[in-house]
């Protein structure tokens, strides 16, 4: 009897063999190719990035120092100091892919602008959050919808200004909203859609 199962033993290593040669060949070619990619990026020159799409926040028309709230006057605070900064919406553009693009000499700058970016989607979404817990709606949505044309990722962002515009009647814009949402490919788009239908 184990004499019978010997030939099907052996079989069974080969084909065990054989599937992890493949596999630690295909690490290491996917290994290989990052960094030849990552020494190409190295190299690659210093390229002008003044004109790239930096966000510029539209401190005139947002209600700054409108409302006497001090939470309120901290996020303003907030966003007064990021206006005079560099911001840049980069996320889902790997650093390799950077220096490729802008040189390798950018990319501190670029990562500046990014986690520029980062720090400004959040304050945007708690400044229309706020807003709208003061019962200022119309000014809520006014910074609520500059983040998403900004193209923020805060998830906060589209589901309160899904709930306000739920709130006062806003049938067409939350349908609007729900179809930007549905094309996107943020990561939480499935929980922000079921949150804001």
């Amino acid at each position: 009897m184990p004499l019978l199962l010997l030939p099907f033993i052996l079989i069974l290593l080969s084909l065990f063999s054989l599937f992890r040669n493949r596999s630690s060949r295909s690490i290491k070619e996917s290994q290989d190719s990052f960094w030849e990619k990552e020494q190409r990026a190295n190299l690659t020159r210093k390229q002008d990035i003044s004109g790239l799409s930096y966000i510029r926040i539209p401190m005139d028309s947002f209600p700054i120092g409108k409302y006497a709230d001090e939470t309120l006057h901290s996020i303003e605070q907030s966003l007064l100091s990021l206006s005079g900064r560099k911001i840049l919406n980069l996320s889902g553009i790997s650093n390799t892919d950077l220096k490729l693009k802008y040189g390798a000499a950018n990319l501190n700058t670029l990562s500046e602008c990014d986690a520029n970016f980062t720090t400004f989607a959040r304050t945007i979404a708690n400044y229309g959050e706020r807003l709208a817990a003061l019962g200022h709606w119309e000014d809520a949505v006014q910074v609520l919808e500059f983040g998403i044309l900004c193209k923020t990722d805060v998830s906060k962002n589209y589901t309160l200004l899904g709930g306000l515009y739920k709130e006062h009647g806003e049938a067409d814009k939350l349908r609007r909203l729900v179809e930007m949402v549905a094309e996107s490919d943020m990561l939480l788009k499935n929980s922000i859609l079921s949150e804001i239908r």
